[in-house]
């Protein structure tokens, strides 16, 4: 009877030193799991905060595309507006060639037939 006593306690013993050892096994995975979760908070957070600054740097960069294109918009009307003109320049200097051409040739035959 003694020895169903002790083996009794032994294996009572033993089942509350290994159920004691699984919840602390149980606990250390459970830590080890917080801290890796945590751990990838931590990353997603610092991935976002870079990602935000790469769309501020992003949004200045294309806001200064944006202004260099109008301003070579501009730059093209101003262009065009100056080749309209020195086309209308060109235009007037022909005629008045023409213009003096025919002046010239008119005095001349005045001239001949006086």
């Amino acid at each position: 009877m003694r020895k169903k006593v002790f083996l009794l306690l032994g294996i009572l013993t033993i089942s509350a030193l290994s159920f004691s050892a699984e919840k602390q096994s149980l606990e250390a995975s459970l830590n080890s799991i917080e801290n890796k979760f945590n751990d990838l908070l931590e990353k997603e957070a610092q991935k976002k905060r870079e990602f935000e600054a790469q769309k501020a740097q992003l949004e200045s960069e294309v806001a200064d595309l944006k202004a260099k294109e109008e301003g070579k918009e501009k730059l093209f009307e101003k262009l065009k507006k100056d080749s309209e003109v020195r086309w209308y320049r060109d235009k007037y200097k022909q005629v008045l060639n023409n213009y003096d051409t025919y002046y010239k040739n008119l005095a001349k035959l005045i001239k001949e037939k006086e």
